[in-house]
């Protein structure tokens, strides 16, 4: 299945003429509620009511995402509409768009809604597409666009569909004390260390900084070990481990995720290794991160 044939010619809206986010949403909730998609129309504008504008993103500078999921409708459905002009966000007069996808489901169908939205996302991130459906002038056209029958929904959920996109990441030359405060800023468990072009070389945990950054004395006292300054502690003129850059403290054996690889996969291995953190690659270069809570907070949340 692709995401072609999750859209219906009759819930697709061009032109779209709403003034504002809102009224754009509710316009598309109407064409989901007039062909039976949606069976408790009530229902569905309470959540919206409830929920507005928490459950609205935004992809990119290109399209608004209202998202619901709610029991007010029989299964996922899409209505999208193209405005011919740019849509202010109420939220943001910073941000607008010509783009609205309204996108409701049954807490059930979760993993096909995230797919959906990763779906979209990774269209509108192609400026074709993009070019495409702003000068679409029917629904038709919207319809036949190569790029939504180009995106696949595989059966199972994928890593990339959970996973946090935007990572955190530190540089090899950073010190120690840099990344203790970054994680404790960011409230992190874990970092991983990147070089050029996003390649992974290793990651700094509670691990890492507990090894190096208790009080040589404390060490010193419970197994009388002595750690000797590392060379590039030498040469910075410093032994204060405060000072050692992350590439002589990380942890280099680390276990990944592919991308593309199922979330079952993920969380079995997350069980036989006992690990609940991984970065997530694709070619070598870090794109995303997925712990265990993600899971469970995208997945089982209603």
């Amino acid at each position: 299945m692709n995401l072609r044939d999750m859209i219906q010619a009759e819930h697709v809206i061009v032109p779209l003429n709403a003034s504002s986010v809102r009224q754009a949403a509710e316009d598309l909730a109407d064409r989901l509620v007039a062909t039976g998609t949606v069976v408790d129309a009530r229902r569905l504008r309470a959540v919206m009511q409830n929920s507005w504008p928490e459950d609205v993103a935004t992809l990119g500078e290109h399209a608004f995402l209202p998202h619901f999921r709610t029991e007010a409708a029989r299964t996922l459905a899409i209505a999208l509409g193209i405005s011919p002009s740019p849509i202010v966000s109420e939220r943001d007069p910073n941000r607008s768009a010509r783009i609205v996808i309204f996108v409701v489901a049954p807490p059930r169908e979760t993993p096909r809604y995230l797919q959906v939205m990763g779906a979209f996302a990774r269209i509108l991130s192609d400026p074709g597409a993009v070019a495409a459906l702003h000068s679409a002038g029917s629904a038709m056209d919207v319809l036949n666009l190569p790029a939504l029958a180009a995106v696949d929904l595989p059966t199972h959920l994928l890593v990339r569909d959970v996973m946090t996109a935007h990572v955190v990441t530190l540089s090899p030359d950073a010190t120690l004390g840099e990344a203790a405060r970054l994680m404790v800023e960011r409230n992190l468990r874990a970092v991983p260390v990147v070089g050029e072009g996003g390649a992974l070389l290793g990651m700094v945990t509670h691990r890492e900084l507990l090894r190096y950054l208790i009080p040589d004395y404390l060490q010193r006292t419970k197994s009388g070990e002595f750690r000797a300054p590392a060379r590039s502690q030498i040469q910075r003129g410093s032994t204060d481990p405060r000072d050692l850059p992350v590439k002589d403290a990380m942890a280099r054996t680390v276990l990944c995720l592919a991308d593309d690889q199922t979330l079952a996969d993920a969380a079995s291995l997350m069980n036989s290794k006992d690990v609940d953190r991984f970065p997530v690659v694709r070619e070598g270069r870090v794109v995303g991160f997925l712990t265990r809570a993600d899971l469970i907070r995208r997945l089982i949340a209603p």
